[in-house]
Protein backbone atom coordinates (compact mmCIF):
# COMPACT_ATOMS: atom_id res chain seq x y z
CA UNK A 1 0.00 0.00 0.00
CA UNK A 2 1.50 3.43 -1.02
CA UNK A 3 -0.12 5.47 2.15
CA UNK A 4 -1.68 3.46 5.11
CA UNK A 5 -3.32 6.36 7.58
CA UNK A 6 -3.48 4.94 10.96
CA UNK A 7 -5.83 6.60 13.24
CA UNK A 8 -4.96 6.08 17.50
CA UNK A 9 -7.57 7.15 20.37
CA UNK A 10 -9.43 5.47 22.85
CA UNK A 11 -13.18 6.28 22.53
CA UNK A 12 -14.21 6.51 26.36
CA UNK A 13 -11.14 8.45 27.62
CA UNK A 14 -12.77 12.05 26.46
CA UNK A 15 -10.58 13.87 23.55
CA UNK A 16 -8.42 10.71 23.44
CA UNK A 17 -10.76 9.90 20.91
CA UNK A 18 -9.67 12.16 18.34
CA UNK A 19 -7.61 10.19 16.36
CA UNK A 20 -10.35 8.06 15.32
CA UNK A 21 -12.69 11.22 15.30
CA UNK A 22 -10.51 12.22 12.36
CA UNK A 23 -9.85 8.85 10.41
CA UNK A 24 -14.30 8.42 10.33
CA UNK A 25 -14.06 11.88 8.86
CA UNK A 26 -11.23 11.32 6.30
CA UNK A 27 -13.52 8.31 5.37
CA UNK A 28 -16.79 10.78 4.76
CA UNK A 29 -18.22 9.93 8.32
CA UNK A 30 -19.51 12.04 10.26
CA UNK A 31 -16.66 13.43 13.47
CA UNK A 32 -18.91 13.76 16.73
CA UNK A 33 -20.32 10.21 16.81
CA UNK A 34 -19.89 7.75 18.80
CA UNK A 35 -18.87 5.17 15.96
CA UNK A 36 -15.99 3.01 17.43
CA UNK A 37 -15.69 -0.78 16.14
CA UNK A 38 -12.44 -2.66 16.51
CA UNK A 39 -12.16 -3.02 13.24
CA UNK A 40 -8.70 -2.32 12.72
CA UNK A 41 -8.92 -2.51 8.79
CA UNK A 42 -11.38 0.14 7.15
CA UNK A 43 -12.48 0.27 3.41
CA UNK A 44 -11.66 3.44 2.42
CA UNK A 45 -14.25 6.15 1.33
CA UNK A 46 -11.82 8.53 0.59
CA UNK A 47 -13.49 11.09 -2.97
CA UNK A 48 -10.01 10.51 -4.94
CA UNK A 49 -9.72 8.74 -7.83
CA UNK A 50 -6.43 6.55 -6.15
CA UNK A 51 -8.45 5.53 -2.84
CA UNK A 52 -7.11 1.72 -3.56
CA UNK A 53 -3.57 3.17 -2.73
CA UNK A 54 -5.06 4.37 0.68
CA UNK A 55 -5.08 1.58 3.17
CA UNK A 56 -6.97 3.08 6.57
CA UNK A 57 -6.53 1.25 9.48
CA UNK A 58 -8.72 2.13 13.07
CA UNK A 59 -5.44 1.60 15.65
CA UNK A 60 -7.14 1.76 18.81
CA UNK A 61 -5.34 1.62 21.51
CA UNK A 62 -2.99 -0.83 20.23
CA UNK A 63 0.62 -0.85 21.01
CA UNK A 64 3.51 -3.31 19.77
CA UNK A 65 0.72 -5.05 17.34
CA UNK A 66 1.31 -2.25 14.69
CA UNK A 67 4.32 -3.03 14.05
CA UNK A 68 4.47 -5.06 11.09
CA UNK A 69 1.64 -2.89 9.73
CA UNK A 70 4.24 0.29 10.15
CA UNK A 71 7.10 -1.94 8.81
CA UNK A 72 5.02 -2.78 5.68
CA UNK A 73 3.75 0.93 4.94
CA UNK A 74 5.87 2.63 2.03
CA UNK A 75 4.17 6.10 3.41
CA UNK A 76 2.59 6.24 7.02
CA UNK A 77 0.13 8.72 8.44
CA UNK A 78 -0.56 8.90 12.22
CA UNK A 79 -3.58 10.56 13.31
CA UNK A 80 -3.51 11.31 17.14
CA UNK A 81 -4.44 13.04 20.26
CA UNK A 82 -2.01 15.41 21.06
CA UNK A 83 -0.46 17.17 24.21
CA UNK A 84 0.95 20.34 22.75
CA UNK A 85 2.13 22.93 21.22
CA UNK A 86 -1.09 25.50 21.47
CA UNK A 87 -4.08 25.29 22.70
CA UNK A 88 -6.89 23.24 23.06
CA UNK A 89 -8.10 22.84 19.14
CA UNK A 90 -5.17 23.43 17.63
CA UNK A 91 -4.35 21.19 14.26
CA UNK A 92 -0.66 20.10 14.46
CA UNK A 93 0.74 18.29 11.40
CA UNK A 94 4.56 16.89 11.92
CA UNK A 95 6.29 15.28 8.72
CA UNK A 96 9.80 13.30 8.97
CA UNK A 97 12.38 14.73 11.61
CA UNK A 98 9.84 17.23 13.05
CA UNK A 99 8.38 13.64 14.35
CA UNK A 100 11.09 12.46 17.25
CA UNK A 101 12.14 15.90 18.10
CA UNK A 102 8.73 17.26 19.24
CA UNK A 103 7.17 13.73 20.56
CA UNK A 104 10.82 13.93 22.72
CA UNK A 105 8.61 16.72 24.21
CA UNK A 106 5.81 15.04 25.28
CA UNK A 107 3.66 15.94 22.48
CA UNK A 108 0.83 12.69 22.75
CA UNK A 109 -0.28 11.14 24.84
CA UNK A 110 0.91 7.91 22.88
CA UNK A 111 4.22 9.23 22.46
CA UNK A 112 5.95 5.95 24.14
CA UNK A 113 4.01 3.75 21.91
CA UNK A 114 4.48 5.92 18.62
CA UNK A 115 8.25 6.21 19.24
CA UNK A 116 8.68 3.21 20.44
CA UNK A 117 6.81 1.91 17.15
CA UNK A 118 8.98 4.17 14.60
CA UNK A 119 11.87 3.72 16.38
CA UNK A 120 11.63 -0.32 16.39
CA UNK A 121 10.85 -0.50 12.38
CA UNK A 122 14.40 1.99 12.08
CA UNK A 123 16.36 -0.92 14.34
CA UNK A 124 14.48 -3.77 12.53
CA UNK A 125 15.55 -2.01 9.12
CA UNK A 126 12.11 -1.89 7.58
CA UNK A 127 10.06 1.74 8.17
CA UNK A 128 8.02 3.88 6.01
CA UNK A 129 10.15 6.21 3.57
CA UNK A 130 7.63 8.95 5.10
CA UNK A 131 5.84 10.02 8.21
CA UNK A 132 3.45 11.78 9.44
CA UNK A 133 1.34 12.84 12.14
CA UNK A 134 -1.74 15.09 12.38
CA UNK A 135 -3.24 15.76 15.47
CA UNK A 136 -5.16 18.16 17.56
CA UNK A 137 -4.22 19.42 21.00
CA UNK A 138 -6.64 18.16 23.69
CA UNK A 139 -7.87 19.01 26.78
CA UNK A 140 -8.32 16.22 28.76
CA UNK A 141 -7.83 12.23 28.69
CA UNK A 142 -10.08 11.58 31.57
CA UNK A 143 -12.51 8.70 31.67
CA UNK A 144 -15.39 9.95 29.88
CA UNK A 145 -17.32 9.62 26.82
CA UNK A 146 -17.45 12.50 24.63
CA UNK A 147 -14.71 15.14 23.03
CA UNK A 148 -14.82 19.02 24.03
CA UNK A 149 -16.30 21.31 21.92
CA UNK A 150 -12.91 22.95 20.92
CA UNK A 151 -11.59 19.40 20.07
CA UNK A 152 -14.85 18.85 18.13
CA UNK A 153 -14.96 22.10 16.77
CA UNK A 154 -11.18 21.02 15.20
CA UNK A 155 -11.81 17.86 13.89
CA UNK A 156 -12.63 19.33 10.09
CA UNK A 157 -9.45 21.05 10.26
CA UNK A 158 -7.22 18.05 10.85
CA UNK A 159 -8.93 16.18 8.10
CA UNK A 160 -8.20 18.50 5.66
CA UNK A 161 -4.61 18.93 7.07
CA UNK A 162 -4.32 14.90 6.64
CA UNK A 163 -6.27 14.94 3.09
CA UNK A 164 -3.95 17.23 1.71
CA UNK A 165 -0.81 15.05 3.05
CA UNK A 166 -2.00 12.38 1.53
CA UNK A 167 -2.37 14.37 -1.57
CA UNK A 168 0.42 15.53 -1.71
CA UNK A 169 2.34 11.91 -1.05
CA UNK A 170 0.01 10.18 -3.78
CA UNK A 171 1.18 13.26 -6.22
CA UNK A 172 5.06 12.18 -5.12
CA UNK A 173 4.62 8.41 -5.35
CA UNK A 174 2.94 8.16 -8.95
CA UNK A 175 5.37 10.39 -10.28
Amino acid sequence: MPITVIGIGNPIMQDDAVGLAILRRLQGGSSDELAWVPSRSITPVLPSDDASDIRFVDGGTSGMELLPLIQDSENLIILDALAGPGETGSVVTLVGDQIPRLLNSKLSPHQVGLLDLLSAARLLGREPAQVGVVGIVVGGTDLHVGMSPEVVAAIPKAAQSAQELINQWSVSTST
